[in-house]
């Protein structure tokens, strides 16, 4: 993936993934390009940035942001209030590329409405930046990783969205519905109750997805019942990485895993802190409430996560676990993995198993989420996840263990450890090359 290289002067939906990089970088759990269709004009957010505070009953703190690369003026400074008063999100962000010659009075107008407007002409000094969003420093390699990350994420979606386009097959409708379902038209519900129970309800609704889309691959029906990908899918998607909708899938059963844990720790975290605005239940039946029928299995979940000293972390943690360390650990290094995930999420070193157990209390599975790939292979890595960001994993480590970015300096033992990451790698690559 050295040959693929990111523009200098990112430019608009590429300065949308700068600035989301930064706030990844920064400590904070970033979700972007929310859409709400049912408007009568499309209303579509940047950013939508949370950053979680370390005190027991405190809320998580919300930040809308708007990046522009090209012209904007004062009716983008409006319009941004408008969605804080829509989705009650006190805190505003502009970040913007051109300055104007009376920047400071667009800076004083946005302060009264409770906005900070932000100026990147530098992007070797972002300081402005780094102020606001709380950060004393940038690591350059990181939000790199970042921006390529957001896009292979748009390369995935761009496909899928002409794969359903063009053949019009039960799969490819079903994979961009719940990707809209989760990534969209959920973020509109603002009690936290109602949206994880929504959440909840639709990872049962489409689960395995990859298992029906793989099946109807093969000619098979898409609600033929299976539960497993068949066998010959699953060599071609993950021995061979091949570059299918399986891929897609993948990605997509696993971001709304990741919502729905999100969703889980807000809940837990508006509800200590008594804030009534998101977590003020909702009688359905009479004097039965909504939190008293979610499912007993995610009760038991909801009970167990709440013991959960770092609970708080795990947001950003499994966000930096999928989607830069590609959902895998290196175990000769598994040390040092640890303490690379805690400099990058926070999370004490020692409580990153905990992290990780938590996805098999959350989705309980048959032989749980994760499989040793040893003797051969020494990377223990989550089942089922996405090729391509497996390798952008990859690519990750090559940056932080070699300083050459080759993976053979990585020391790594296993006959097949240096092949597969270097598999994974090579679909990234072309990904993001073609």
């Amino acid at each position: 993936m050295s040959a693929v290289t990111l523009p200098e002067l990112p430019r608009e939906k590429e300065f949308e993934e700068y600035v989301a990089a930064v706030l990844q970088t920064c400590g904070y759990f970033v979700e972007r390009n929310i859409t709400e269709r049912e408007a009568e004009e499309v209303l579509e957010l940047d950013v939508i940035a949370t950053r979680y505070h370390s005190q027991r009953n405190e809320s998580p703190e919300l930040f809308l942001v708007e990046a522009k690369s090209g012209d904007w003026g004062f009716p983008d400074i409006f319009k941004i209030k408008g969605w804080m008063v829509y989705l009650n999100i006190p805190n505003g962000k502009l970040v913007v590329q051109r300055p104007k010659d009376n920047i400071d009075f667009h800076k004083a107008i946005a302060k009264r409405l409770g906005i900070q407007l932000l100026v990147i002409e530098d992007f070797e000094k972002n300081n402005e930046l780094l102020k606001e969003v709380r950060c004393a420093e940038l690591d350059t390699f990181d939000i790199s990783i970042w921006r390529f990350s957001f896009w292979l994420e748009r390369k995935l979606k761009e496909r899928l969205k002409q794969q359903k386009k063009s053949m019009g097959v039960r799969r490819f409708i079903e994979m961009e519905k719940y990707y809209f379902e989760i990534n969209d038209r959920l973020f509109f519900i603002e009690n936290i109750i109602s949206r994880l129970d929504r959440l909840y309800a639709l990872f049962h609704e489409y689960a395995n997805i990859s298992a029906k889309a793989a099946n109807e691959m093969i000619g098979g029906d898409y609600d033929g019942g299976v539960d497993e990908i068949p066998g010959i899918v699953y060599d071609r998607t993950y021995y061979k990485c091949e570059y299918n909708e399986i891929q897609t899938a993948a990605f997509i059963e696993h971001k709304s895993r990741l919502a729905v844990l999100k969703c889980a720790v807000d809940y837990i975290l508006y509800r200590r802190a008594e804030d009534e605005s998101r977590t003020e239940d909702i009688n359905i039946l009479g004097n039965i409430s909504l939190t008293s029928t979610f499912p007993s299995s995610l009760r038991r979940a909801l009970g167990i996560l709440e013991n959960h000293e770092y609970l708080y972390k795990y947001p950003e943690f499994w966000q930096w676990f999928l989607w830069v360390f590609g959902g895998f650990i290196l175990t000769d290094r598994a040390e040092q993995e640890y303490e690379l995930l805690s400099r990058k999420t926070g999370l004490p070193a020692n409580e990153v198993e905990n992290a990780l157990s938590i996805y098999d209390e959350l989705f309980p599975t048959e032989g749980g989420w994760f499989r040793n790939l040893g003797p051969n292979s020494n990377i223990l890595l989550l089942k089922n996840f996405s090729v391509p960001f497996m390798g952008i994993g990859a690519f990750y480590r090559r940056g932080i263990y070699s300083t050459e970015q080759n993976l053979e300096d990585l020391g790594l033992g296993g006959a097949y450890t240096i092949k597969d990451l270097a598999k994974w790698n090579d679909m990234a690559y072309k990904i993001l090359k073609g």
